[in-house]
């Protein structure tokens, strides 16, 4: 027999260790981990009789098989040996198997020895109190069919009584304790004659798992745990099993850890496979909607070739490549963030921003989608009270674009968006809860795909929006933003009936000085909207402010006010007139006021809407600016500030456009290593008027502007990535320069790096600010006249 075959021993609680000896010099040959705890001295090639001084294993020798019970204080533990004559790698060998009796998970010698010392009751008394380690422990005489206990519970004891007959005692306790699901396994192999034909020398032990119940609950079994009973065999002779030890070892908790081992491990089996489909489908569906931009720019690339004498068609054809690529890039941008998410090398930038800003930014881009569709928008403010925050402005506008920009997809042309924003008390010092609602009443969604929204790659199954474009990502990257945000998203849909999305987030407060108001304290503003509720919000504001307000509903009824308070002496400061209202809208009510009272009265076009097709005609109807809502109290400040002619720090009335701007006179740095991007970005750039000098490389843009005189240059645009010297380090060596031009030269990074770490990375490294390649005409326009305006 090989040792593998007793090691298999140790899976019993009352085998401990086993270890062989040479037959003639009683030398280590073997031994296991197991016995080593229990003699740490021992070592192959030491004899026995050096480790345990004393042993009777000389006598034993001479004998097939000898069981004794061991006691020597140097070992410090009593231990019952087993010695087996058997050949090993064919030299005559003991094998020597130790079970020890004084550890917590061999309490059987403890147990039998204990209980003879004491009386019944106190016996009962121990038995019972160890718990469920040990359910039942018995001796069993496989020759005579019967069994001794040696500890037993109550509970089994009334049921067994004094019977010593084995399969009478198996019967009554099977049916009294096993379930009957388990009832017929357990009998098959622990029945008497089952024991005997299995087993022997190459068997030493049999085991079933049993589910238990409690006793007298037959017709109506009540779970009550799991069992593991193990008959291990002690004596065999003549090849025959002799005698055995039967014990019954409560297992509940470890059946319940490997059913939620198992659970877990189907779960993440089953989220595994869920996840490869969606990613498989994902793949399907964005070869699909790569395809089809793709298929657009080489489609009208190839028909512009052929109509190079029709100017009219090449134009057509350059709108529709734009159209397309600007599709094809969203797409990339949306995989690439949610691999950056899924990757966990997403960061989030700290930066100082204005919450008007930022909603005037979101309106500016998704304007034109809302008026393409004629939706009507609504804007809401419900007390901001700290409009400076410090966050990542880029990465909230981009869950509102994520939002709104669905709102907008799936809202029928002619419905209706609203946006409400609210500052809530927050529990968090220093920072402000910010809440924006957006609802619209477009198609909604399903209970069932609401509950999905959210995991990556999603799309609802929908004919009517089949031919919509989308990944199924933007909701996965905007609830990751908003979680990194310490804020949450929740959603209300109903097939039909529209959908509510509300965004919470806390953004750090800027310690900001409260703005001199004293040039506007008690001056009285006419508020006009035909939209009640907005009426009122912009009064709340106003009252914050200091000033006196009152609203009315029309135009007809604007100019009855105004004329009505000019003839009561008491004119109004300035008129804040919503831009769409029925019957008259706010440039002929303008217009009207004014051929009744004079300009006397500043009027101030208000609107959520883009009123550059009507800006001259505003102007001539006598319109002395314009600001968008939501209304922010910061944008009335400054707004009313500017009216009284007190100064502001920045220009508010909106929508100054870039377009046909001229920096003639200009002289700007361009350094790109690519050969293609900086003719692009030459043609593009140069088509300002500005005078353009190209480098390849950062040490080539270093060189060259420590070779000109100070403010030789008036911008730098950056690459980052170039070989000899990246675009950090050119920066970083062109602001260590001692002149005058070194530190304020506005360097900006045009780069391929578009995320939001890579902006944190050109900031750190110097640059002012940063574009993202490909070049977006606006945003470079914009960027210019900030700079060199």
């Amino acid at each position: 027999m090989e040792i593998k075959d007793y090691e298999m021993l140790l899976d019993s609680p009352q085998m401990a260790g086993i270890c062989v000896i040479g037959e003639g010099n009683h030398e280590v040959l073997y031994f296991n981990q197991r016995i080593k705890e229990i003699v740490p001295d021992i070592q192959v090639g030491m004899t026995l009789h050096k480790l345990w001084p004393g042993c009777p294993f000389r006598d034993m020798c001479d004998k097939k098989e000898e069981r004794i019970v061991y006691e020597r204080t140097s070992l410090g533990v009593p231990l019952e040996i087993t010695v087996r004559k058997r050949p090993w790698e064919d030299t005559p060998a003991l094998v020597i198997t130790a079970v020890v009796y004084e550890e917590p998970d061999s309490l059987v010698y403890r147990m039998e020895k204990m209980v003879r010392g004491m009386n019944e009751k106190e016996s009962r008394c121990i038995i019972n109190s160890l718990s469920s380690l040990y359910f039942a422990t018995y001796y069993v005489d496989l020759e005579k069919g019967n069994f001794r206990v040696v500890t037993q519970r109550d509970v089994v004891g009334d049921i067994l009584g004094k019977k010593e007959d084995y399969n009478e005692g198996l019967a009554a306790y099977t049916h009294n304790f096993v379930h009957p699901h388990s009832q017929e396994e357990y009998m098959k192999k622990m029945s008497l004659e089952k024991l005997r034909q299995t087993l022997d020398e190459e068997h030493p032990f049999v085991a079933v798992e049993y589910l238990r119940m409690k006793k007298g609950t037959g017709d109506s079994p009540v779970e009550d745990g799991w069992v593991r009973a193990t008959v291990i065999l002690s004596e065999y002779r003549d090849g025959k099993p002799v005698k055995a030890l039967y014990v019954a070892q409560d297992v509940t908790e470890i059946k319940q850890k490997e059913e939620w081992e198992h659970r877990m491990l189907k779960e993440a089996c089953d989220a595994a496979n869920h996840a490869n489909a969606s990613k498989s489908e994902f793949l399907s569906r964005m070869s699909h909607d790569i395809r089809t931009p793709l298929n657009a720019i080489i489609g009208m690339t190839t028909i512009a070739g052929s109509h190079l004498d029709d100017r009219e068609r090449i134009v057509d054809c350059l709108q529709k490549i734009t159209v397309s690529s600007k599709h094809l890039l969203a797409l990339i941008n949306e995989v690439l963030d949610m691999s950056k998410i899924e990757s966990g090398k997403i960061d989030l930038s700290e930066e100082e921003f204005n919450l008007s800003d930022l909603i005037q930014n979101l309106f500016t881009i998704i304007r034109p989608n809302i008026q393409a569709k004629n939706h009507k928008l609504e804007l809401n403010i419900a007390k901001v009270e700290h409009e400076d925050v410090v966050g990542d402005v880029m990465r909230l506008q981009q869950v509102f674009m994520n939002i709104l920009g669905n709102s907008v997809k799936y809202t029928p042309p002619g419905g209706t968006l609203e946006l409400e924003i609210t500052e809530k008390e927050s529990k968090i010092f220093g920072y402000g809860c910010y809440e924006f609602v957006f609802r619209d009443n477009g198609i909604g969604m399903s209970e069932e795909f609401v509950r999905k929204i959210f995991e990556p790659f999603s799309r609802a199954e929908d004919s009517r929006i089949s031919k919509i474009e989308g990944t199924g990502l933007g909701m996965a990257i905007a609830m990751n933003i908003v979680r990194m945000m310490n804020g949450e998203i929740h959603v209300e849909s109903a097939v039909n009936k529209g959908t509510q999305f509300t965004v919470t987030v806390y953004l750090k407060q800027q310690n900001t000085e409260v703005p001199d108001l004293e040039h506007l304290v008690n001056q009285s503003v006419l508020v006009v909207d035909d939209d009640a509720l907005a009426c009122e919000a912009a009064c709340t504001i106003l009252k914050d402010i200091g000033i006196e307000s009152e609203w009315v509903l029309s135009g007809e009824e604007a100019v009855e006010r105004v004329l009505k308070a000019k003839r009561e002496g008491k004119g109004f400061f300035a008129v804040l007139l919503d831009w769409q209202m029925p019957n008259m809208d706010g440039v002929e009510t303008a217009r009207r006021i004014h051929q009744e009272i004079g300009p006397e009265i500043p009027i101030v076009i208000l609107s959520a809407y883009d009123w550059s097709n009507v800006e001259a005609e505003a102007r001539q109807a006598g319109i002395a600016g314009f600001i968008s809502k939501p209304l922010f109290k910061s944008r009335l400040v400054y707004l009313f500030k500017k009216i009284a002619g007190t100064e502001g720090k920045k220009e508010l009335l909106e929508n100054k456009g870039y377009e046909g701007r001229n920096f003639e006179g200009k002289r700007i740095l361009l350094a790109e290593d690519n050969e293609l991007n900086r003719e692009i970005a030459e043609e593009i750039i140069g088509s300002t008027g500005v005078l353009i000098e190209s480098v390849e490389d950062g040490q080539q843009a270093v060189e060259a502007f420590k070779s000109k005189e100070a403010w030789y240059y008036d911008l730098i645009f950056m690459d980052v990535q170039m070989p000899v010297m990246n675009g950090y380090e050119a920066t970083r060596e062109i602001r260590k320069l001692d002149r005058e031009d070194a530190a304020r030269i506005p360097i900006i990074a045009m780069t391929a790096n578009a995320f939001t770490e890579d902006m944190v990375a050109s900031r750190k490294a110097g640059m002012n600010e940063h574009i993202a390649k490909p070049l977006d005409m606006e945003q470079l326009m914009k960027c210019m006249g900030n700079w060199i305006g």
